[in-house]
């Protein structure tokens, strides 16, 4: 089927050479062949022949229609220009070397052919070499041809231009959701971070600094801050290999998983590191695990916090629950007077713990009450989000807390 546009233009070109086609007959054979090359590219199968034989043999890269899509009346109506295109070079190629070969054989036979007026022998040497120049005549047509044929092969038998557009604006869209997961994935290993190995460090720094003070005078509180250094150091250890085993998309790393049952270990934790430390717990059983986990997160969140910037004072843990929920307070003296840098520092692990928060459908509230500093969140019974049952998200701690003057410890 392909092939009759082609065996149309030779008949044309034979009918005519032989002086057997008048005008009128030639147009309308010309006719003909427009219509055969429009009717057989709308047949299923033949365009995308068409596209694999301009792969094969111009070498162009022609890119897939959109997958699913069906192929629109257009763009097989532009196949079929690419097949008119293909016929008329291949014709005109065609002409070329049925008059490059006659030439040829007669400019290299008439030194020895008497047909005059044309010169014979020693006279006719010019003919030799006249004889040559059809050769790359043709060469350079055929060439240029095939160049011609590679520039309009994406014009004519690419996807139609809407589906490109549709095409490129779908790449775009994927790249942009890719770029939105790294991204989501980086954060979420910083926070893991800062929340896990960033609190270790507080706390060992803390407990380091009490011992070096009391070295000469208290051996026994020594011994305990560098026991509490040691197993601080082991947990964020396994913090950090969960982490790493992120980072090597490692399905089998285990998962450390604390929530509201390791509350006690962490609490001690900040009492060794010198926190003076009050809590009013109650019991966690019964609470959603994730609730849980995120409770722990940010009660961890807020000790950390009260090691680093707290003054002089009690710092004091409450949790309560209530029928709205979960809700978990800490609060500490403020320092007098304040770390200028500190206070303009961001608060990335409170911002953090606000958006886990606030997807499950809670509140984060941190702001300065009187002298003390007040960090309180609350958990819903039920949480929403992606997390949990529902979509609805909740509310920031920007939204929720009135604005504050003081500092936001990180």
């Amino acid at each position: 089927m392909v092939l009759l546009p082609y065996l149309g233009a030779a008949w044309v070109l034979v009918r005519t050479a032989d002086g057997g086609v008048g005008a009128g007959a030639m147009v309308g054979l010309t006719v003909t062949v427009v219509l055969l090359a429009i009717g057989v590219t709308v047949l299923p199968g033949v365009r995308e022949l068409l596209i694999a034989a301009a792969r094969a043999l111009l070498g162009v890269d022609l890119p897939d229609d959109p997958a699913g899509s069906p192929v629109p009346l257009t763009t097989r109506i532009r196949a079929a220009g690419w097949l008119l295109v293909c016929t008329a070079l291949g014709a005109v190629s065609a002409a070329a070397l049925l008059v490059a070969l006659p030439v040829t054989v007669a400019l290299v036979a008439t030194p020895w052919e008497q047909y005059p007026p044309l010169p014979t022998g020693l006279a006719a040497w010019w003919t030799a070499p006249l004889a040559l120049l059809p050769v790359p005549a043709v060469l350079t047509a055929l060439a240029a041809a095939g160049a011609l044929q590679a520039r309009l092969a994406p014009a004519l038998l690419g996807p139609d231009p809407g589906q490109r557009r549709a095409a490129e604006l779908a790449e775009q869209l994927a790249r942009a959701h890719r770029r939105a997961d790294r991204q989501a994935e980086r954060t979420r290993l910083a926070r893991e971070l800062h929340d896990s190995v960033g609190h270790a460090l507080t706390v060992s720094t803390m407990q380091a600094a009490a011992a070096a003070e009391l070295l000469s005078t208290d051996p026994s509180f020594v011994a305990r801050a560098l026991d509490a250094i040691a197993t601080t150091g082991r947990a964020a250890l396994d913090d950090l290999d969960h982490v790493l085993g992120l980072l090597r998309d490692d399905g089998d790393t285990p998962q450390p998983v604390r929530d509201l049952d390791s509350l006690e270990p962490l609490l001690a934790s900040a009492r060794a590191a010198g926190l003076d430390l009050h809590h009013d717990v109650d019991p966690a059983a019964g609470v959603p695990a994730v609730v849980s986990r995120e409770a722990y997160r940010l009660a961890q969140e807020g000790l950390t916090n009260a090691l680093r910037h707290a003054g002089p004072g009690p710092v004091e843990l409450r949790l309560r629950r209530s029928g709205s929920g979960l809700h978990l307070t800490i609060t500490n003296t403020i320092t007098a007077g304040g770390d200028g840098a500190r206070e303009r520092r961001v608060g990335r692990g409170l911002a953090g713990a606000r958006e886990r928060v606030a997807l499950l459908g809670g509140t984060v509230r941190a702001a300065p009450d009187g002298d003390r500093w007040v960090l309180h969140a609350r958990f819903p019974s039920t949480p929403t989000g992606p997390s949990g049952p529902g979509s609805t998200r909740g509310t920031t701690a920007e939204e929720s807390s009135p604005t504050t003057h003081g500092r936001e410890p990180t």
